[in-house]
């Protein structure tokens, strides 16, 4: 009888707290679609819709949407600038997909040539079918749940901020060629298939492997038969000089360019004007 009673009381207490509990419990924001924008197109590259397949040819300060896939012609280029600090210079013949690209909402005017640390969390996916890039990431929050990630069809590359290179080439001989570059921070390739390799600055992975898909322009559902064998190298002086050449055109590019706030934190409405007095109107009678 005492247990029972005892029981009782324990229960009422636990009832008493969860309340308090469930109000104190912090919130999540939620994440709001990301801005893109095409801060230099160079020859002909064309935006088509992954939903309405509707496509369209990029021009210096259009607006990209996730869901969005870029390509670029031969000797074509375009530097695509994201909200949360990334920049990304897309090489000729190369085919991207912007999968997904979202992250918090921000309430101040944002310089993207300002930006070295983002100021919330952010998600952003990128595929690479083919074709190369080179990617400028601020210092991500990957603590509290951001994330950075460039997909090839024989792997994918988590980067938490960084310089780097991505190359994926399909060849005719039925293989292909994939790079994994860094020029500054740390970035992991997680192959398909195999095990994880961490590429710090200064270092690439390099491999050539057999590359049979069904189509080779949606090649997500194939499987390499073994994962490419971790060949880490040094970058060489001109590799390095490339880098550098390529961060500066990117800072360049990015002189004057800004993201507006959000639509879900808009800026307050102007204070209506005081109407107008018509003539001989006063205060009094």
């Amino acid at each position: 009888m005492i247990n029972k009673m005892l029981c009782i009381i324990f229960l009422g207490i636990m009832a008493g707290l969860s309340p308090a509990r469930a109000q104190t419990a912090p919130s999540a924001v939620a994440r709001v679609k990301g801005q893109i924008v095409a801060a230099r197109v160079q020859g002909r590259v064309t935006a088509i819709s992954k939903s309405t397949k509707e496509s369209r040819l990029l021009h210096d300060g259009d607006v990209v949407a996730e869901q969005t896939t870029i390509v670029t012609a031969p000797g074509a280029s375009v530097i695509l600038a994201f909200s949360n600090g990334a920049t990304v210079d897309i090489a000729g013949d190369s085919k991207l997909d912007v999968a997904e690209f979202e992250q918090d909402p921000f309430s101040t005017e944002l310089k993207a040539s300002d930006i070295k640390q983002e100021t919330g969390t952010s998600v952003t996916k990128l595929e690479l079918t083919r074709g190369e890039l080179v990617g400028r990431v601020a210092h991500l929050n990957v603590d509290k749940g951001s994330e950075f990630t460039v997909r090839t069809p024989v792997g994918a590359a988590g980067i938490r901020g960084t310089v780097l290179g991505v190359v994926f080439r399909p060849l005719e001989n039925g293989e292909a060629h994939v790079e994994i570059e860094t020029f500054e921070g740390l970035l992991a390739f997680n192959p398909v298939g195999g095990d994880r390799v961490l590429v710090s600055a200064g270092l690439k992975f390099d491999a050539l492997i057999d590359y049979h898909p069904r189509d080779r322009e949606s090649p997500w559902d194939w499987r390499p038969l073994k994962p490419p064998a971790a060949k880490l190298t040094s970058l060489s002086p001109q590799e390095a000089a490339a880098f550098q050449s390529e961060l500066q055109n990117m800072l360049q590019v990015l002189q004057g360019l800004g993201f507006h706030l959000d639509s879900t934190n808009p800026p307050p409405p102007p204070a209506p004007a005081p109407p107008a007095l018509t003539p001989g109107a006063g205060s009094g009678p």
